[in-house]
C-alpha cells in the first residue's frame, strides 16, 4: 500500500513564481509540495545544451529585469547561494530585413543612436522613465491602492494606457524604433493591437 502524504499546499511548476510561493508558504510553517514536469527545476529560467555540447541556450527567457528588482528575491539573498547576475551590453536584438538589427543597449544614448530619425524621440520618452524608475517599480510591486508616487504613476500611466501599436505609430516615424518597441511589447504575450502595452516597462 502506497504511503500517504498530506500537504497544506501543492504548487504546480518550479519556475521562479512557484519556488517563491513554496518558500513563502514553508516560511509560514506549511507543508508544501512542488511538482515539476521537467527533469529539473527553474521553469523558463533554465539553461540547457540544446544543440552541441558546451553551447548553452536559454530555454525560455534570457533577460530578467523584474527578477533582479524583485523585493522578495532580494529578501531571499540568492547571491549568498550562488546566484550571479550578468549584465549584457545589449539585452535585446531585433532583426530587420536588409539592414542591421536594432539593439537595446544599456546606454540610452547608444540605443538612440541606432534608431535614426527617432533618436531624439526615444531619449525624450525613456530618460524621464529611467530617472523615476525606482518610484515606478516601487508602486508596481506594491499592493493595489493609491500609488505612493502618485504624480509619477499618473505621468507614466498617461503613456502606458494606450495599445502598443497605437502608441508606436503616434510616437515614432521610422521602422527601427517601431520594431524595437513592438518586440518589447510582444513579451506581454497579449494581442499587440488590443491590450495595454508593457513595452515601456520592458524597455527600461
Amino acid at each position: 500500500m502506497a504511503e500517504k502524504y498530506e500537504y497544506d499546499a501543492v504548487i504546480i511548476g518550479s519556475g521562479p513564481n512557484g519556488l517563491s510561493a513554496g518558500i513563502y508558504l514553508a516560511e509560514k510553517g506549511l507543508k508544501v509540495l512542488i511538482l515539476e514536469a521537467a527533469s529539473e527545476p527553474g521553469g523558463g529560467t533554465r539553461t540547457q545544451e540544446l544543440t552541441l555540447p558546451g553551447f548553452h541556450h536559454d530555454v525560455c527567457s534570457a533577460v530578467h529585469p523584474i527578477g533582479y528588482l524583485s523585493p522578495y528575491f532580494k529578501k531571499l539573498k540568492l547571491e549568498d547561494h550562488g546566484l550571479e547576475w550578468i549584465y549584457p551590453e545589449a539585452s535585446v536584438a531585433h532583426p530587420l530585413d536588409n539592414e542591421p538589427a536594432v539593439l537595446l543597449n544599456k546606454s540610452i544614448q547608444e540605443t538612440a543612436d541606432n534608431l535614426g530619425i527617432d533618436a531624439s524621440q526615444y531619449i525624450k520618452l525613456i530618460e524621464p522613465l529611467v530617472d523615476k524608475a525606482d518610484q515606478i517599480f516601487e508602486d508596481s510591486f506594491h499592493k493595489p491602492g493609491i500609488p505612493r508616487n502618485l504624480f509619477t504613476m499618473v505621468k507614466f500611466g498617461s503613456k502606458a494606457v494606450f495599445p502598443a501599436n497605437t502608441y508606436a505609430k503616434n510616437t515614432f516615424k521610422g521602422d527601427r524604433a517601431k520594431a524595437l518597441f513592438a518586440g518589447c511589447a510582444a513579451h506581454s504575450t497579449l494581442p499587440f493591437d488590443k491590450f495595454f502595452t508593457t513595452a515601456l516597462g520592458l524597455i527600461f
